[in-house]
């Protein structure tokens, strides 16, 4: 059993894995920290304990983190994610109880207490993960390994025309974990832009428990809207929950060990992740990147657990 951290920005594909993570016995979720990015870390951390209270997630930490990246301006994308971050969807004020320690604090403390057993998942900007690091530089042989949403390397950026947003937000966080010489798997726009979901999709969750479809439906309209105006795609790619069905099924991605590198320059190429799949620079892996996915076997396996919660 895979013991987890989710790392988060929520966010309407944020939202998505958790309810996934609901659903996955398989899984063994230690923690929800919880940082910049979709919106800001105070609505992040509203949208997290709300929708764990419609996933049925009890007992869980959860914990507020970062509130800015290491370094540079805050970035949120309501544009993309609604005034709240969940789109049309309204969920009723959570009482569900906010963790002592900081998001970083905690990530340490659980990595500490099972060593070698903790795969930490990012699908925002990797933030807390990296001060976790820096604070505590000690704890890196100590994580089992840790799976991110992140980059674009042959897809158009999200954030710009070459940087997908959970990098845009902060680059050198990323860097950090580059650095680090952890067990990294990096799932980007490559293969998350090839999981749309579409109206279809919705009438097949119509019998899903009610409360739970009235949320899918009334978030992803939201961001179906964004996609079509802004990027004329019909439908909306659910990025992040393509992070936990890797873990549900490893066969779902191809994966690619590479040298990768994110670019830090102020510029127009800002946050752009570049992989070296030919291996022209003779430099060592430092990561693997999901190159190809099964994109109906990951569409079934979303819709199916759904109707499980």
């Amino acid at each position: 059993m895979h013991k987890i951290i989710l790392d988060t920005d929520p966010g309407i594909d944020d939202a998505l894995a958790i309810l996934l993570l609901a659903t996955s016995s398989e899984i063994e979720l230690k923690a929800i920290t919880v940082t910049h990015g979709n919106t800001t870390v105070d609505k992040c951390l509203a949208n997290a304990i709300q929708i764990a209270d419609l996933a049925g997630i009890r007992n869980i930490p959860i914990a507020k983190g970062a509130n800015q990246p290491l370094i540079g301006k805050l970035q949120i994308a309501e544009e993309t994610h609604g005034d709240t971050g969940l789109g049309y969807a309204k969920l009723p004020p959570s009482n569900y109880p906010i963790h002592s320690n900081n998001a970083s604090q905690l990530i340490v403390e659980l990595v500490k207490k099972y060593p070698g057993e903790i795969t930490i998942l990012g699908i925002g900007p990797v933030t807390n993960i990296a001060l976790a690091l820096i604070s505590n530089p000690e704890i890196k042989p100590l994580i089992k390994d840790v799976v991110l949403m992140a980059g674009s390397f042959e897809y158009a950026g999200n954030a710009s025309p070459v940087a997908e947003y959970n990098v845009f937000c902060d680059p050198y966080a990323l860097q950090v974990l580059i650095n680090a010489n952890l067990d990294l798997t990096i799932i980007p726009l490559d293969v998350t832009y090839q999981c749309l979901f579409t109206k279809e999709h919705l009438a097949e969750l119509q019998n899903c428990k009610k409360d739970i479809y009235e949320f899918i439906s009334d978030s992803t309209r939201f961001y179906m809207e964004f996609h079509q105006e802004y990027q004329n795609i019909t439908g909306c790619a659910i990025n992040d929950p393509l992070v936990v069905a890797y873990l549900l099924n490893r066969e779902l991605l191809e994966l690619m060990e590479c040298y990768v590198e994110v670019n830090l320059h102020k510029g127009n190429f800002y946050g752009k992740t570049s992989a070296d799949r030919f291996s022209t620079l003779g430099l060592a892996p430092n990561a693997k990147v999901a190159t190809q996915v099964d994109v109906p076997a990951f569409m079934k396996l979303f819709i199916d657990r759904m109707h499980k919660l």
